[in-house]
């Protein structure tokens, strides 16, 4: 997954992490006054998951990493949105993810370092390096939100029938939505006909065919790009569209158990 593109998709003006777009965005690029922004690095950010991202996140907090570099610090802005939004919180430090500090070695050496002190783990004041990556492996990484999360083989899906190849976990919210319905019609429609599947058998009365077909129409305007769409998919709330999201994550698990 490149975090980059996740951040670049998901992220709103009104959240705390777009304070950092225009170091994100130009961290490939140097300014000079003859030419302006050029490109002269290759720096890619990429993980596999949640796990690999929270290993790439204590490599960010050893003793001996360097922030003097553009890459370095994107690594921990990108890291750190990309585990928040996942709906994850650091124990010992529970606003980190949600507010982290523009200069990332205040957290990494300051606020690690005052912590270890605090419980006593230094001698006369001076902090070990071994006793910070102790301190740093035992960092306790909890999924906090209600978030609805896919497995590999659902992603997979989502891939297969984006236009770009996506990941879900790379489209804005209005994207996903779009991508949700189409993935639904997808899995339904066979033989140029739709098929019902027996939906009771997981859910019982909670969902049905009538469930599914009115949702796919409510998502209508997520597909199309009428000005009588737009003003439609815009009258919807951010949380009023995540709702939209979790509901159709969950009618495409249960469709993808009964078709599989």
């Amino acid at each position: 997954m490149d975090i980059k593109e996740f951040y670049f998709q998901n992220i709103q003006e009104s959240e705390y992490h777009h304070r950092f777009y225009e170091s994100i965005r130009n961290v490939n690029r140097v300014y000079n006054i003859f030419d302006g922004y050029t490109e002269t690095d290759d720096y890619t950010f990429e993980v596999f998951d949640v796990e690999e991202a929270i290993t790439k996140f204590r490599e960010l907090c050893q003793p001996e990493m360097s922030f003097e570099n553009s890459e370095n610090k994107c690594w921990f802005y990108l890291i750190t949105y990309y585990l928040y939004k996942m709906g994850y919180e650091i124990k010992e430090f529970p606003r980190l993810l949600a507010r982290p500090p523009v200069a990332p070695d205040d957290f990494t050496y300051g606020e690690i370092r005052n912590r270890i002190i605090a419980q006593g783990g230094d001698v006369n004041g001076t902090v070990r390096y071994a006793t910070r990556r102790t301190f740093i492996a035992g960092l306790t990484f909890e999924l906090k939100s209600n978030h609805i999360g896919i497995d590999y083989s659902i992603d997979q899906k989502f891939i297969e029938i984006s236009n770009r190849q996506a990941s879900f976990y790379n489209m804005s919210t209005d994207e996903k939505l779009s991508e949700i319905a189409n993935l639904i019609e997808n899995m339904l429609k066979k033989d140029g006909n739709f098929i019902t599947p027996d939906y009771s058998s997981i859910c019982f009365d909670y969902i049905s065919n009538e469930t599914v077909t009115s949702y796919r129409k409510k998502m209508q305007c997520f597909r199309h790009a009428t000005n009588e769409a737009i003003l439609e998919r815009n009258s919807y709330s951010e949380k009023q569209k995540s709702f939209f999201v979790d509901f159709g994550l969950t009618i495409i698990k249960v469709i993808y158990n009964l078709i599989n």
